[in-house]
């Protein structure tokens, strides 16, 4: 049975990581940038302050795919900003990009963030569809926003063509015991009813799973189990797993 120390390390994507402050500031100076020479719709689900994003939308005016992507940090840290740079990528291609947020634990319970980002993806779409329309949506979220991702693509009404996991977690009962359930205050039961891993996967979209080569081996094998669980399940698959990077950096090497 591991330490207490040691299962906080093992589930510490900042101890594998190179210089995972540097990276985070490096993305969001990247975001702002782009802010700067591209203003986005700010757009707010709700009253909750954080549940909000940045809708980017390009120049073409005929209907426009979208990604809508949730930010990770545990649920319990970041803000929509975080992925605002991710959103260079898409509108180079003519794709609309929303970067979602949601309010954050302990003053927020996951499943309220569920509902959140179920909300954001519903008032992108119709943002979209009031300003040229909307092509073919695609989800994607890093970390516990891959968490986060899979229950919007559960629960959301909207037709999701494809799913982007990076670098997610999948199974949070071993995160119970750790210092990241601080903030959570989740029960084993409460774990296991909120982790992809064991939940319903029948009917998702075409899925990719990517895992980074410095991630921490617990998310590397979180990813694996979950990528055969989606196949167990006949669900379209592809894992992706980039060398050079950790779990900060991979957004930039998607």
């Amino acid at each position: 049975m591991m330490s207490r120390i040691s299962q906080d390390l093992a589930y510490s994507p900042s101890h594998f990581a190179r210089d995972f402050e540097a990276t985070l500031a490096r993305q969001a100076a990247a975001g702002r940038d782009l802010i700067a020479r591209h203003q986005p719709i700010a757009l707010q689900v709700g009253d909750a302050p954080a549940a909000c994003f940045n809708l980017f939308m390009p120049e073409v005016s005929n209907p426009r795919p979208l990604m809508v992507f949730i930010h990770g940090g545990y649920w319990q840290e970041l803000d929509n900003t975080s992925t605002d740079f991710l959103a260079e990528r898409y509108l180079a291609r003519g794709m609309a990009f929303a970067s979602l947020g949601y309010g954050l634990a302990p003053h927020n319970a996951i499943d309220t963030m569920i509902d959140q980002c179920v909300q954001g993806l519903a008032v992108a779409y119709r943002a979209l569809t009031d300003n040229g329309g909307v092509g073919p949506i695609l989800l994607g979220g890093h970390s516990a926003g891959a968490q986060l991702a899979y229950w919007v693509a559960k629960r959301s009404q909207l037709p999701i063509k494809q799913l982007l996991l990076v670098s997610g977690v999948y199974d949070l009962t071993p995160l119970v015991t750790t210092y990241i359930n601080e903030p959570l205050g989740l029960t084993p039961a409460k774990a296991h009813a909120l982790s992809p891993q064991f939940a319903e996967l029948d009917h998702l979209p075409p899925s990719q799973v990517v895992i980074a080569e410095h991630d921490p081996p617990t998310f590397r094998q979180q990813g694996i189990d979950f990528v055969t669980a989606l196949r167990a399940a006949n669900v379209q698959t592809e894992l992706i797993d980039l060398p050079g990077c950790d779990h900060f950096d991979v957004l930039e090497y998607l």
